[in-house]
C-alpha cells in the first residue's frame, strides 16, 4: 500500500510528489499521457519565477527529471475509478488496481475547443488557450482572440500591437481602446498556416486577417468524471478544498487546475501541490 497516490502529472502533482518523497513517504504518480501537463502544450514560459524565458517542454522535463532523481514512480495509466474505504483508498486504472492511505487529485482540466480547421495542429504553434500564460510572447504583434471575457481582451490590448476580437456572443461588444478591433456576427472557419506556424485566420465572410496568435478562451472542463460517485464537493465541476487542499472526504486532497479558485497558473499549481503534500505528512503522523 502506498502512503499517497497522485492522479495527474502536471506541476501540482510533481511538486506534491517531491515534497512527499523528501518526507520519506511512499508515493506513486498515475498519469494517462506524459508528465508535464498543459505546460507541454505551450511554446515558451516567461512568467515563472527564476526563468526569464524557458522552452516549455524543457521546463516540464526538468520537473520530471527532479522526480526521477528521487526515484518517484510514474505509471502511464488512465485512472477510471476511485473508491473510498475510510483509511484505505483504491485507485482503479485501465491496467491495474492500487491501494493507498491518501490520494491527491491533480489531473487538471481540458480546454473547450471550437473544432476550427487546423486548431489542433497549430496548438502551441500560434494557437493558445491561456491569455495570461502566453500574451507576453506576442508583445507588439497583431493577435486574435475568441473569448467570453472582456477582461481577456483588455489584458491583451496592453501587450499586443493590435487585438482582433472575434465576438461569438449574440450581443455586440465595443471597446474604447484604439488597438482593439471588434468583429461582430462572424466565426473563424479556418486557421491558416505557413511552415507549421499560424499565419492568419479566415472568417465566415471569407475575410482573412493576418495574426501571430489566436487566443481561444471559451472555458475549460475539469477532468472529474472518474470521481463523480465519490460525491466530492464541487462548484462548477471544480473541486472545492480548504486552505490545506483537503476535500470534504477524509484522506482525499486536490491541487492544481482541477481546484475551484480565481487564478490558474503554474506557480500556484506547484504551491498547492506542496501544501497538499505537507498536509498529508502531518495527517499521516
Amino acid at each position: 500500500m502506498f502512503d499517497t497516490i497522485i492522479i495527474g502529472g502536471g506541476p501540482a502533482s510533481l511538486s506534491a510528489a517531491i515534497y512527499l518523497k523528501n518526507a520519506n513517504k511512499n508515493v506513486l504518480i498515475i498519469e494517462k499521457e506524459v508528465p508535464g501537463g498543459k505546460i507541454l502544450k505551450t511554446e515558451k514560459i516567461t512568467n515563472y519565477l527564476g526563468f526569464i524565458e524557458e522552452d516549455a517542454s524543457l521546463l516540464a522535463y526538468k520537473m520530471y527529471e527532479q522526480t526521477q532523481k528521487l526515484n518517484i514512480p510514474i505509471n502511464i495509466e488512465k485512472a477510471i475509478d476511485v473508491e473510498d474505504n475510510d483509511n484505505e483508498k483504491t485507485v482503479i486504472t485501465d491496467k491495474n488496481t492500487y491501494k493507498a492511505k491518501t490520494i491527491i487529485i491533480a489531473c487538471g482540466r481540458t480546454q473547450k475547443k471550437l473544432g476550427i480547421q487546423n486548431e489542433d495542429k497549430l496548438y502551441g504553434k500560434g494557437v493558445s488557450y491561456c491569455t495570461k500564460c502566453d500574451a507576453s510572447l506576442y508583445k507588439d504583434k497583431v493577435v486574435g482572440i475568441i473569448s467570453n471575457n472582456k477582461d481577456d481582451v483588455l489584458y491583451l490590448s496592453n501587450i499586443a500591437k493590435k487585438v482582433i476580437f472575434i465576438n461569438y456572443s449574440k450581443k455586440d461588444v465595443n471597446f474604447d481602446n484604439d488597438n482593439i478591433e471588434v468583429i461582430n456576427n462572424e466565426k473563424v472557419i479556418k486557421i491558416n498556416e505557413k511552415n507549421d506556424i499560424i499565419k492568419s485566420i479566415t472568417l465566415s465572410s471569407n475575410k482573412e486577417y493576418e495574426i501571430s496568435c489566436l487566443f481561444i478562451e471559451t472555458g475549460y472542463t475539469p477532468n472529474i468524471d472518474f470521481i463523480k460517485k465519490l460525491n466530492i464537493e464541487t462548484k462548477n465541476n471544480y473541486i472545492i478544498t480548504d486552505e490545506n487542499m483537503k476535500t470534504n472526504i477524509n484522506g482525499i486532497y486536490a491541487a492544481g487546475d482541477i481546484v475551484y479558485k480565481k487564478v490558474y497558473q503554474i506557480i500556484n499549481a506547484a504551491s498547492e501541490g506542496m501544501v497538499a503534500a505537507l498536509s498529508i505528512v502531518k495527517d499521516l503522523k
